[in-house]
């Protein structure tokens, strides 16, 4: 992948896995995108949690779409619901 004019080079290696993410928040994050096509999803960064009726918990991530000819990589927040019965659902995925 090169060097896009005005664009980012996203190092991954922010801190998944390290100090700043639990292996629960990357689990979490793991299995909430399972059977997701289309896009690759990579936990970057764990912002946080918000009580509602049940748990929102927001990520910074970045997603690699792949095209026939290229290959496209932003950075997105994603807010994962998870209910009071443990069942994850995708909330909401956003460009930052």
């Amino acid at each position: 992948m090169g060097e896009i004019v005005g664009g980012y080079i996203i190092d991954p290696a922010v801190n998944i896995n390290e100090k700043g993410m639990t292996k629960d928040q990357v689990s979490r994050f793991i299995t909430a995108f399972e059977g997701i096509v289309g896009a690759k999803y990579l936990p970057l960064m764990y912002i946080g949690s918000q009580l509602v009726a049940g748990h929102l918990y927001a990520y910074i991530a970045q997603r690699t779409f792949i095209h026939s000819q290229s290959v496209e990589v932003t950075l997105v927040k994603v807010v994962i619901y998870e209910s009071f019965d443990n069942e994850l659902a995708i909330h909401s995925i956003s460009e930052i």
